[in-house]
This record gives C-alpha cells, structure tokens and sequence, in this order.
C-alpha cells in the first residue's frame, strides 16, 4: 500500500496564506509521501492551478486523488461534480476522485440514515456521474460520513445499501467504488448510526473488492483524536485486513490543527507512532520509513 496525505490537514493554514499547494508537495516528499488528496470541496480551483500542482507533484513521484464535498441529492449537484470530474481527469487515466452520496439527507435528528427512495436516488445519480466520469478516465469513490455502513434493511439504510441498488439495476460500474474510512463508522459524533469496531472489520472484508481509497485517522470512544495513536478499531487488524485485498492508497487524515507549526507536530507524532508500533511496514514508502 501507499501512505498518502490529504490537504485537509492543513485546512486552517492554507486558509490564511501560512502555506500554499506547492509548499505541501515539498512538505509530502519530505516526509516519504507518496500521494497527496486535493480537497477542494466546490471544486473552485483554476485548472492552470491544479496542472501545476500534478507537475510539481508528478515531479516529485508522488500520486495525486482530488477530492469534493458534493450532495448527489441537491439540484445543482450535477456541475459541482463535473468541475471535480475535469479537475480529477487531469491527473490521468485512472485518477480518482473522492466524492459523497447525501449528507443534507441526514440531517435530521430522527434519522439514522437514508430512506430507501433516497437509497435508489443515490444510486441513480451515482451511476449516470459514473457515466460521465468513465467518459474522462475518472474513478469515482464514495465516501461514507454521516451515513452508517450498513441500515437495518427495513427503517433505515447506509452505504453498502447504494452498492446494492447499483448491482441490482444493471451491476456496480466498473469506475465507481468506496472512499473507505473505517473511523467515520464508529465516529459518534458524526455517523447517525454508528458501529462496533469489530463490524468495521467484517465490512472491510466483505467489500474489499469495492475499495479505492483508504482515509485514516483514529478514534477513542467513539471521537477523533488529534494524532494517529492506539484506537478503538485495532490499528493492526485493520492493516492486516486492508493488506489482504488492497494496495492503494492510505491517506492519513487527522484533524486539522490551527497553526502550520502544529498541523507538522502532529504528523510527526502520528508517524512516530506508527513507527513506534511497527506498522509502516504495510506501506511502500518514498525515503523509507
């Protein structure tokens, strides 16, 4: 597997100026990356912009997935998509971009996930975007958030619900897949239903063969903690697991940080950590571990 980065770490310091694209490249080859996520939400970046950072990148061996923060069951969805397909295309046959079902179909408290006519809605809008972006060379991978991996098959459903619509009306296309980030699951204050640690796991086993890209970051009763560190879903079964049925791409996700000084510190810690632990190990790593 690879070990990548998402720009979403440094939220708050590209915000303010405190660092750019390009110093984050440096910042991925310094540190043995070797991929980075652009998340780019409304897709708003210049195209000249996105070229140059997969020159500096593709410069540096280092792989590039973009990222935004659709709602497949909004009216305007379809051009936020398509400016992130034209963004993701640049990078190559091949490149993925990271994209959501429906988050604003959650947001009531009563719920615990999506009803099942917003499970057929999103299943057909994922596969006409799939459509589109096969057109470009793109592959889609859903990323699961506030909705639960799995429904209760009757009053509510999740993710893997979608997958199964999508296979019952015509098969899962073959570009789209899974954004798989198994802390999101168990995350109590953002997923409507979350899961034990230990079904997180059969998931990844059951649907490996769906998985394109890997978000990680840890949690500790049931919340996100500030570096990767011991977590409730055990960090070597989970590689163990992943190691079995995947080898893309990793992308550590931990919390944004206020400062460039303390996004840095607590990579660093997080790498240490997983050093500490013997864990780089599953990674193919740019500079060694």
């Amino acid at each position: 597997m690879k070990f990548g980065i998402t720009t979403n770490i440094f939220r708050e310091p590209l915000a303010s100026g405190e660092v750019n694209l390009g110093g984050l490249v440096d910042f991925a080859e310094d540190e043995g990356f070797s991929a980075i996520e652009v998340r780019d939400d409304e897709a708003s970046l210049a195209v000249d912009n996105v070229q140059d950072f997969l020159k500096d990148a593709g410069a540096k061996g280092i792989e590039v997935s973009y990222a935004i923060a659709n709602d497949m069951l909004q009216e305007d969805d379809r051009a936020l998509v398509d400016r992130g397909i034209e963004r993701a295309a640049l990078g190559g046959d091949g490149a993925i971009l990271r994209l959501l079902a429906s988050q604003s179909a959650l947001a009531p408290k009563e719920k615990s996930g999506y009803t099942a006519g917003e499970i057929r809605a999103i299943s057909d809008k994922a596969r006409e975007y799939a459509g589109r972006a096969a057109g470009k060379g793109v592959f889609l991978a859903i990323e699961h958030a506030r909705e639960p991996l799995r429904g209760d098959g009757q009053t509510y459903f999740g993710l893997e619900d979608i997958f199964d619509a999508l296979q019952r009306s015509g098969g899962v296309p073959a570009n789209i897949g899974i954004t798989f980030d198994p802390a999101n699951a168990v995350f109590k204050s953002l997923c409507k239903a979350p899961t034990e640690p230990g079904k997180v796991l059969e998931f990844l086993e059951a649907h490996s063969e769906h998985i394109a890209l890997v978000h990680y970051k840890t949690t500790s009763g049931g919340e996100p903690t500030p570096v990767i560190t011991d977590s409730d879903i055990d960090n070597e079964a989970l590689f163990a697991g992943l190691s079995k049925a995947y080898d893309g791409i990793v992308c550590l996700e931990i919390p944004s940080a206020g400062d460039l000084a303390e996004c840095r510190a607590n990579i660093e810690a997080s790498l240490e950590y997983l050093r500490k632990v013997g864990l780089m190990g599953y990674f193919a790593r740019k500079g060694g571990a």
